[in-house]
């Protein structure tokens, strides 16, 4: 049972560690976006390079730097949505009294650059890892885009425990899209996907031999979505997951920000 626990461990270390080195970086100076958008870029190319190299690797050892460039990968898109560099075609905060689809239309344009590179980066990361003996950077990869999609679409129809303390000043019209009130059944919807997601990849796992590559990857794929799940229900229980980045979220940037269920202002709906 131990030589489950490795990957688990440094799935969650990995998650922990570049989601904060994010916050971080995103909580400095204005200015110095644009350097961290030259540098988020620059780790996109040496983990695409290392994706390529990784193809025919089936150690355990492969396992881990795939899944960690697939995390590398997938932090490039954060890292440009949080400076503001690749967002959307409108940068409008919600008009008053929107609703339905034309609420859902006003939303998805603030976020449409940034969907469609996401896409078209999924469609180049399989073309590389097409036929490939090793495909955990792909894999990681589609896990934490479905994820995003199921949060994203969950804190668009309703979630009571929204924070807003990550997003920086310069994004606060995409506040005026989130709905403070009870869960429906997106979430729902989101979380018996996930659930159902992280069921299957664990038993993916337990079918191969501890230690092993397969193993070894699929447990990083497991935690990985474990934890997404686990940062769905963060949206309607009381739960207080800032504190896990307290180190990382600068005061002066985000001091304006609202936290979770103590505010009870309803944004428009």
């Amino acid at each position: 049972m131990w030589d489950y626990l490795p990957p688990v461990i440094f799935a969650a270390l990995a998650w922990w560690l570049s989601t904060g080195a994010i916050f971080f970086l995103i909580g400095l100076p204005r200015r110095t976006h644009v350097w961290t958008a030259w540098g988020a870029t620059a780790v996109l190319a040496g983990a695409t390079l290392l994706v390529i190299a990784l193809r025919d690797q089936t150690s355990v050892e492969a396992a881990y730097l795939g899944f960690g460039a697939g995390l590398l990968l997938w932090a490039w898109h954060e890292v440009m949505f949080l400076t503001g560099f690749l967002t959307g075609s409108s940068r409008a905060a919600c008009p008053e009294g929107l609703t339905g689809m034309a609420r859902f239309r006003a939303a998805f344009a603030t976020v449409l650059h940034h969907e469609i590179a996401i896409a078209v980066h999924a469609v180049i990361l399989g073309v590389i890892s097409w036929g490939a003996a090793n495909q955990f950077a792909f894999w990681v990869y589609l896990v934490l885009w479905g994820a995003r999609i199921c949060a994203k679409l969950v804190v668009f129809s309703g979630a009571p425990n929204i924070t807003d303390q990550f997003m920086p000043r310069h994004l606060d019209y995409l506040k005026t899209y989130f709905s403070r009130r009870a869960p429906g059944s997106v979430f729902a919807a989101a979380v018996i996907v996930i659930t159902s997601a992280s069921a299957w990849l664990a038993l993916k796992a337990f079918g191969h031999a501890p230690g092993s590559f397969e193993s070894a990857g699929f447990l990083l794929l497991t935690a990985i979505t474990v934890l997404a799940l686990i940062e769905h229900w963060a949206l309607v229980l009381p739960l207080r997951d800032p504190s896990l980045w307290g180190w990382a979220i600068k005061p002066s940037v985000h001091e304006h920000a609202h936290t979770r269920t103590e505010n009870k202002e309803k944004w428009r709906g």
